[in-house]
């Protein structure tokens, strides 16, 4: 029974935003039904209230006769209101341990990295790298189109380019975080013609964030050759001061 009612409760503390979303559009019907059913009802007391005083009723008056009739429809509404509102703050509190998850993960991954180039040197790095590019590559992308192989460490993928577009990118990459102080992954692999990735426009770069943690506001790249187990030559691109979540809140 305990576990029975821990997963449940764990159940609801990870759908409450949606189960707030969908009670609040409920809300928002049930709000208008109320009000469009509470209308005659209301119209009608407000035609005696007017022939018992034999006049027109003043604002006041108007307020008092018809105000109790729609009561019902103001409590539904304020309800409705009061989901939406916590469903926004919900999202914003899981979206905030989402954040503080990953920054501990990636602060994990990187002192992890840093350590193992400190006992055992760079080129174990760079195997590292290699010997990842070798495993996913998927063969059959030799192609006579003028282009070279390229493999993207960070989202994992293979594309053909050239040195010229790929240069051109990562300067565009640099000049939009320049500009505005913000750069988005994925429009880095816009700039490159390649598919963009899902959470690519959540992952990203700031002057702030580079700043704090690279003390430097620009984007490094390095380019290594790998030679693959066919014999084709691929460049891998290593991104030094890779894309964060979060990095907005960096000032």
């Amino acid at each position: 029974m305990g576990k029975l009612f821990s997963s449940s409760n764990l159940y609801l503390r990870r759908k409450a935003p949606t189960i707030l979303t969908c009670v609040g559009a409920v809300g928002v019907i049930a709000t208008s039904v109320m009000a469009v059913k509470a209308t005659p009802k209301a119209m009608m007391l407000l035609e005696q209230a007017k022939e018992e005083k034999g006049e027109n009723l003043t604002k006041t008056e108007i307020v008092k006769v018809a105000a109790p009739v729609y009561i019902p429809s103001v409590m539904i509404g304020v309800g409705t209101i009061s989901c939406i509102f916590g469903a926004n703050i919900l999202n914003k509190r899981q979206q905030a341990s989402i954040v503080s998850a990953y920054a501990l993960m990636d602060q994990s991954y990187k002192e992890y990295r840093k350590k193992v180039n400190e006992i055992y040197g760079s080129e174990v790095d760079e195997k590292v790298k290699e010997e990842i590019a070798k495993e996913k590559y998927p063969g059959d992308m030799d192609e006579d189109d003028g282009k070279e192989l390229f493999f993207d460490n960070f989202s994992g993928r293979y594309f053909r380019s050239t040195v010229y577009k790929v240069q051109q990118a990562e300067y565009q990459l640099n000049r939009d975080l320049a500009m505005r102080d913000y750069a988005y992954l994925n429009e880095f692999y816009e700039y490159l013609d390649i598919p963009t990735i899902e959470g690519g426009w959540e992952l990203g770069w700031s002057t702030g964030a580079c700043l704090d943690m690279y003390w430097q506001n620009w984007i490094d790249f390095s380019h290594s050759k790998v030679i693959l187990d066919d014999g084709l030559e691929c460049r891998t691109i290593t991104i030094f001061q890779e894309p964060i979540l979060g990095f907005e809140d960096y000032s």
